[in-house]
């Protein structure tokens, strides 16, 4: 027995040296994952000229530069794209097919990651990464090191930083919709990391959040005209004051520059409180941004709250560099930063140039579908349910009424493919076991069996799916622009690449630089240039 707890103890004293003599000095000590909403190539080379040299322009002239990387599924918002970043698998694998989904058994549509199995702190809700059913590169980070590496994911919203997380993260962060206080999961051992709570209790948050966003130079030095300009001598102005209630004011703060310090302001605590990337096992921090504002025209560089945008973020990243390269070293941290997906023109720009375009509403199509489902085969609730571009049938009710659902489906795809907007319709059931067909394949990426419609569709280029609140409801494809992706630091060498990458390869690219094990439904491939 003596000999049996001796091992032990020796034991759990190798296991933190072992991990870190398996990765030596062969890899970075740090992973800091930069994920921007909106960022676009086109609009960094329209702004160059107004970047500092040791911000954006530091890591586009000095980092291994990838300009045309792509996403092989349609994005029913950036919650997809944050499990595709982690897991290099498409939505057909890791279940996360948009942030939020139609839940078959209640009849409710309900965030992709709300989980009443735990208790929010900082928050009312209860999430958890449940409905990731991939592993990520995280998570097999901490497998190879027994728990060893540290794992922390920050992003303004719950969704997307519990995705870029994954499963074994120390913490997930984000800002709360309600109290505008940072919070995260029971889910998480770790719980809310002290230093949130000192962000929490000093003030620093409520200050941050009670926001009064002017331009940030004088409005003679901006290119474009701003969308909500006040007066002749105040381009724009989002005041947290002028919002009806406090959970719209945290809203609109999240699409602005103070939400970006924020992000900032976390990541540079976590990686001094955490002491990330301070020994030989790497450790991984993901971090959301974003630069799309709160207006109408978001994706478009057209504006001057977006200008405004790219040019307060260059500062937030100049800082974040200056602070990292101090603390952890420039050569001990690969940084990747990369896009979600966005359209390039909104509807209302195509239409001043008399281009083909259009907006979605799904409200009246669903009444009307449902209206003609009725008129066919008598009264009923046959459509149960609808959220981006999914349509849920009522199988319960064909079944009741002794009416062969096959029938249903094809009649509810013929109706909906008479639509203005429509591209194509899917019966998703007939996508599972197909293969070779482009158009067809990228939506099977998108489906998962168990979240997904019955039907599914697709818009014309040019369309847009929007709420009821007019707010876009994830990126069609056709409509969507390559997302810039670039590695920076550790021993990478710069330049530019025109190949085209996709956004599943990010995940095994970052597992071959840390030597572990790729995420186990990984379709991917490694990217070959920063091997060369």
């Amino acid at each position: 027995m003596r000999k049996i707890v001796s091992l032990i103890f020796f034991l759990a004293i190798l296991t933190p040296s072992f991990a870190e003599n398996q990765f030596e000095k062969q890899t970075p000590k740090l992973v800091l994952n930069l994920i921007v909403d909106g960022i676009q190539t086109e609009h960094i080379a329209t702004l160059w000229n107004y970047f500092d040299d040791r911000g954006i322009k530091r890591i586009f002239r000095n980092g291994l530069v990838f300009t045309d990387q792509h996403f092989n599924y349609y994005s029913g918002g950036s919650a997809s794209d944050m499990a595709t970043f982690s897991t290099g698998a498409t939505p057909n694998f890791h279940g996360i097919i948009g942030n939020n989904f139609f839940q078959k058994k209640t009849k409710e549509t309900i965030s992709i990651v709300s989980d009443e199995r735990y208790v929010g702190i900082g928050t009312q809700y209860g999430y958890s990464p449940e409905n990731l059913y991939a592993s990520t590169v995280s998570d097999e980070l901490k497998l190879i090191t027994n728990g060893v590496a540290k794992v922390f994911a920050i992003a303004p919203n719950a969704e997307d930083a519990i995705l870029l997380g994954g499963r074994a993260a120390n913490a997930a962060i984000w800002i709360d919709n309600q109290f505008g206080k940072l919070a995260t999961s029971s889910y998480y051992n770790y719980g809310l990391p002290s230093w949130c709570n000192e962000i929490n209790i000093d003030g620093t948050m409520e200050q941050l959040v009670n926001f009064n966003w002017t331009p940030l130079f004088s409005s003679f030095t901006y290119n474009y005209p701003a969308a909500n300009q006040k007066n002749k001598n105040v381009p724009f102005e989002y005041n947290a004051s002028n919002y009806k209630n406090y959970e719209d004011a945290i809203k609109i703060f999240k699409q602005t520059p103070y939400a970006n310090k924020v992000m900032r302001r976390l990541t540079i605590k976590a990686i001094q409180e955490e002491n990330l990337g301070n020994d030989n096992t790497p450790d991984i921090l993901s971090v959301k941004f974003t630069l799309n504002p709160p207006i109408e025209t978001a994706h478009e560089l057209l504006t001057a709250e977006k200008e405004d945008m790219y040019l307060r973020f260059d500062k937030e990243i100049k800082n974040l560099l200056d602070t990292v390269e101090h603390i952890v070293g420039l050569s001990n941290t690969l940084i990747v930063l990369t896009g979600t997906q966005c359209i390039n023109l909104h509807p209302a720009t195509l239409n001043s140039q008399k281009l083909h375009n259009g907006v979605f509403n799904a409200g009246r199509a669903m009444a009307l579908l449902n209206n003609y489902l009725m008129l066919l085969h008598g009264q009923g609730n046959w459509v149960t349910g609808y959220h981006a571009k999914n349509i849920y049938l009522n199988e319960r009710l064909a079944e009741q009424k002794k009416i062969d659902f096959r029938l249903i489906e094809y009649q509810a795809q013929r109706f909906m493919a008479e639509f203005q907007g429509v591209a194509s319709v899917y019966i998703t059931n007939n996508l599972y076991n197909i293969s070779g067909l482009s158009e067809t394949e990228k939506v099977k990426n998108s489906i998962h069996s168990k979240k997904s419609g019955t039907i599914y569709f697709t818009l014309l280029p040019g369309w847009i799916e929007v709420d009821n609140n007019n707010e876009p409801i994830g990126i069609s494809g056709r409509n969507m622009i390559s997302a810039p992706l670039l590695f920076y630091g550790w021993n990478l060498h710069e330049q530019k690449i025109n190949t085209p990458v996709m956004a599943t390869d990010i995940a095994p690219t970052i597992s071959q630089i840390l030597k572990i094990t790729k995420p186990n439904a990984c379709v991917g491939k490694i990217i070959p240039f920063l091997f060369e």
